[in-house]
């Protein structure tokens, strides 16, 4: 079976095409109707890129501050659009045709979905640049598909005090965005790989940190 892995590019798309980038994507899962359970919903797409779209005028005329806002809200659109691009790849099945007609790309089209994924490893947190914001960072897994990130609030039950979730493409040797965090909190965290035969690896080791 053809492994299909979403290659989205976000990094390189700039804040003024990102708008077009998503409403592009929304437009042509619309028109499939293989793609109607697709999750996060079109509806979710567009109505964090239209979010997203008041925020980027708002940061191009307003305030002190609202460049920051701005950001906080593309991360939240990448998040989304990251969730529906996987989507639309284990609904397609191997059907490399049928996933590119949604307008995203993939990465690697080749062989079939490598063994059981092991443990993420290297996992840290760190203080992000805003309130409410952490970055977190861990060692690269070429064979994930993308990568699920749990804060919770209790070390010992992280499945039952979950404070947000987050998911993202493969981030290197970079450190992702983990935004819209109660400030003040001492949280948890922990990531898992995504893809492979067993959908999913091992979660990571916790880190702790003080939301800023």
């Amino acid at each position: 079976m053809t492994k299909i892995i979403p290659a989205l590019g976000l990094n390189d798309i700039r804040d003024s095409e990102l708008d077009e980038y998503v409403q592009d994507k929304v437009n042509r899962i619309n028109s499939l109707p293989e793609f109607a359970a697709v999750t996060p919903t079109t509806a979710v797409v567009d109505a964090k890129r239209i979010e997203y779209k008041d925020a980027l005028l708002a940061a191009d005329h307003g305030p002190a501050g609202s460049t920051q806002f701005k950001d906080q809200k593309r991360v939240e659109l990448e998040e989304v659009v990251t969730k529906q691009a996987s989507s639309c790849a284990i609904i397609a099945n191997g059907d490399l045709a049928l996933y590119l007609k949604t307008g995203y790309k993939a990465k690697d089209t080749r062989g079939t979905p490598t063994g059981p994924l092991p443990q993420v490893t290297g996992f840290e947190l760190h203080f992000g640049t805003s309130k409410g914001e952490l970055l977190a960072s861990w060692n690269p897994m070429e064979d994930a598909m993308n990568f699920t990130v749990q804060v919770y609030s209790d070390p010992n039950s992280p499945d039952t005090t979950i404070v947000k979730e987050f998911m993202t493409g493969k981030i290197g040797k970079r450190k992702t965005s983990l935004s819209g965090l109660p400030t003040g909190l001492m949280v948890f965290a922990r990531v898992r790989a995504n893809g492979g035969n067993n959908g999913s690896g091992a979660w990571s080791d916790p880190a702790e940190k003080r939301v800023p």
